[in-house]
């Protein structure tokens, strides 16, 4: 397994063991607790406490005789990230030998890492599980615009009047917050929500969050008006970022935004585009994941960057990331004119069709590796459903045959082996035998992959959202009413936690809208 500590030379003697339910059944038979690290490539902070705690000789020895010490990738493993991520990256959490949480922190400099290595030895009681509860089967909220209006009043309470955005620093970029913004406006022609989507719109492009030199936006800002970037840049966020403004460019009329739109996709060409030769074929394509943050590299002049050597790109093929990039790359390809985008979001979807699926029909989650030797992993509720959309993105920019067909081939698997049938909505993972929300219990459990918190099935909410958007849009391609009813019934098992989510729920917003309204005007 890909570990961020690989870089870090010392970090390596610690004996990491890859996440499965031997590490569980080796702390029982040991008496001691896991000590779980989730990391991310692209995470400074994490290469930080690579270099100055998990190097250290103390803490090295400390692991590796006191603890059964797990290394997990957060971008490979979304699925254990979602369950133990004590609120950014890097985190460290002690489990016990049931996979509970005993103690959880974000980055620790070596001291406070010690010190808290030694007071978790002595805590005995789990913290409390903060998965969310499922809503009543027995609620039917309605699905209608006062829903939709709901969402867009926790956007008008935290928006910024000075800066843009949504909420105080650490300042992220919301696209779907904007979306939903834009989407109002087309629909009821309130100044008000246009105005606070250009506000957001103009303080990202003109602030520090987007980079003016090698182009692409950084993951977050750490002050209120977009300065101090966090500088790792994450193909998701470039790929929704290219669809936001495309949509903004063609709602608007401004040039700056299909300006700023063009810039985004040239980084994504420039930066992160792997193309991988074969005597046997055509060349392999995909976007890198992510590239790393290095501050000191942001920090020197045009001119200095183009003597240094630029921050390393992680050349995982994601597969969820790289269907976002299809989508964005056929938008781009019709509202700037640019051929080479849509030829190349076309290329990119044969690609993830043809070596990207796993035996059961799913997509897989992430693929490493090249030619005979890729491997491939996972396979998670956002990958079926952005391959859903780039599917029906395809299908609409390049005609029905192939795209629809495998869009309704890949939906059928989705309703099959996702769908929670007494509940509504969609798991993150394959459902399993068992009473709903659960995997079965016992030593055969904790033996597999179900390990841990991952016994307990979740429905993860933006992700679930994406799929009700899939499904709408399948129903008005198809005039398959089953296909509604799918979106229907998981919009009602989303709708309510909007008031737990508040302006985060305007991925649900959106699908809402999607549902409610035809998209012809935004064309």
């Amino acid at each position: 397994m890909k570990s961020a500590a690989s870089s870090a030379g010392d970090a390596d003697t610690i004996r990491w063991h890859s996440w499965g339910g031997d590490v569980f059944s080796r702390a029982r038979a040991e008496g001691k607790r896991v000590l779980l690290s989730i990391s991310a490539s692209w995470c400074h902070w994490c290469h930080v406490m690579d270099e100055e705690s998990f190097s250290h000789p103390e803490v090295i020895r400390r692991l590796n005789s006191r603890f059964i010490p797990v290394r997990v990738d957060s971008d490979q493993r979304p699925d254990i990230n979602s369950r133990y991520n004590m609120g950014g990256w890097p985190t460290v959490a002690v489990l016990d030998a049931e996979g509970e949480v005993i103690a959880g922190e974000t980055y620790l400099p070596l001291g406070p890492f010690l010190a808290w290595l030694d007071s978790t030895a002595r805590a005995e009681s789990p913290m409390p599980h903060r998965t969310r509860a499922a809503p009543s089967a027995a609620a039917t909220p309605a699905l209608d615009h006062a829903m939709v209006m709901a969402v867009a009043g926790w956007l008008e309470k935290s928006d910024d009047h000075a800066f843009g955005g949504f909420g105080r620093a650490p300042k992220f970029p919301q696209p779907w917050a904007v979306e939903l913004l834009l989407r109002l406006h087309a629909r009821t022609g309130e100044a008000r929500w246009r105005m606070m989507a250009i506000r957001t719109l103009d303080a990202m492009r003109e602030g520090e969050l987007c980079d003016l030199v090698d182009g692409g936006f950084f993951r977050y800002a750490a002050s209120d008006d977009w300065s101090a970037p966090h500088t790792e840049k994450l193909l998701d966020v470039n790929a929704q970022l290219l669809s936001l403004y495309l949509l903004a460019g063609r709602l608007t009329g401004s040039p700056s935004y299909l300006a700023t739109a063009q810039a985004t996709a040239d980084y994504l060409f420039t930066t992160l585009l792997i193309e991988e030769r074969s005597d046997s074929g055509p060349p392999a394509v995909w976007f890198a994941g992510s590239q790393t943050a290095d501050g000191d590299y942001y920090e020197l002049s045009q001119e200095e960057r183009l003597e240094a050597v630029p921050p390393p790109v992680d050349r995982t093929l994601y597969v969820d990331r790289n269907a976002m990039a299809v989508s964005a790359l056929l938008a781009a390809g019709g509202t700037l004119r640019a051929p080479d985008c849509r030829g190349t979001g076309l290329t990119l979807l044969e690609f993830l069709w043809t070596h990207c699926r796993t035996p059961d029909g799913e997509m897989a989650h992430y693929s490493e590796g090249g030619g005979d030797n890729r491997h491939m992993a996972g396979a998670y509720l956002a990958d079926q459903a952005w391959s859903l959309i780039a599917l029906l993105d395809a299908s609409e920019t390049a005609g029905r045959h192939p795209w629809l067909d495998r869009a309704e081939q890949l939906a059928g698997r989705l309703a099959d082996r996702w769908w929670d049938g007494h509940l509504g909505g969609f798991w993150d993972r394959p459902s399993a035998s068992g009473p709903a929300g659960s995997f079965t219990h016992g030593e055969v459990e904790l033996r597999g992959e179900h390990a841990g918190l991952l016994r307990v099935q979740l429905k993860p909410f933006a992700d679930n959202a994406v799929a009700a958007i899939a499904f709408t849009r399948l129903a008005r391609l198809t005039g398959k009413a089953r296909f509604r009813d799918l979106a229907e019934r998981t919009l009602r098992a989303l709708v309510p936690q909007i008031g737990d989510y508040k302006q985060h729920a305007a991925p649900v917003g959106v699908a809402l809208e999607r549902l409610l309204v035809s998209d012809v005007e935004l064309a």
